[in-house]
């Protein structure tokens, strides 16, 4: 549930809408709901990551924290992430049975394709779990997938992206549900649109000014169609 009603536009908004030709998703969070898998998953192996397990009211406060905030209370060496990102998505490939859609997630993507945007997915999981669950939801429709693990910041996996399949800074918006996102987008000079309903609070999100602030996947149709 949204900490607050109604959609919120933030930061300095542009002259009209601009014309969004392609649209970039990020897929945990966004696309995917992979937050109950990896809270299992996590528990799973809590005796050997050396943390307690999780309870319902440790996620919700965790939901309203950054991830380096989230890897300095569970005091995970940082030298561990990688290794632990990359066990993750191995294990969560045997998941994708678990993980579901977001609500209304499957109709904007069709919608947005049949209007003949350029959609792409920029995601830290592998390309493989990635298409696989898409396969596994009928939503194989995407024009292009970049997955790269890029721990100096995701604005320079970003700009990888945006350098790889041509694409113009102006032309795009991208859709995220956490602050790393929206501040990877303010580093690179493009618009986001931040969602309420992945992994980070509203207010968490609403803080960082993002261009858009949405509660429902109909927000961001009526934003890219003007």
């Amino acid at each position: 549930m949204p900490d607050e009603i109604g959609p919120t536009r933030t930061g300095a908004p542009p002259r009209g809408i601009p014309p969004y030709l392609s649209l970039i998703f990020d897929f945990d969070g966004t696309i995917a709901d992979t937050l109950s898998a990896i809270i299992r998953l996590v528990n799973e192996h809590a005796k050997e990551f050396n943390i307690r397990p999780l309870a319902e009211t440790d996620v919700d406060e965790l939901r309203g924290m950054s991830n380096l905030d989230i890897i300095k209370k569970y005091k995970v060496p940082l030298v561990k992430v990688p290794y632990l990102v990359l066990r993750a998505q191995k294990e969560l490939n045997q998941r994708i049975g678990e993980m579901r859609l977001f609500p209304g997630v499957k109709e904007l993507v069709l919608d947005l394709k049949r209007l003949g945007f350029r959609l792409g997915i920029l995601t830290s999981n592998s390309r493989e779990n990635v298409q696989k669950f898409l396969r596994a939801q009928d939503l194989d429709v995407f024009d292009f997938i970049h997955a790269e693990q890029n721990f100096f910041g995701k604005n320079w996996a970003l700009l990888h992206l945006l350098k790889k399949f041509n694409l113009k800074k102006e032309e795009v918006i991208y859709v995220g549900d956490e602050v790393r996102d929206i501040e990877a987008c303010q580093k690179v000079n493009i618009a986001v649109i931040a969602v309420s309903w992945g992994f980070h609070r509203r207010k968490l999100l609403q803080d960082k000014l993002p261009t858009y602030l949405v509660d429902s996947p109909d927000e961001i149709r009526a934003i890219v169609s003007g």
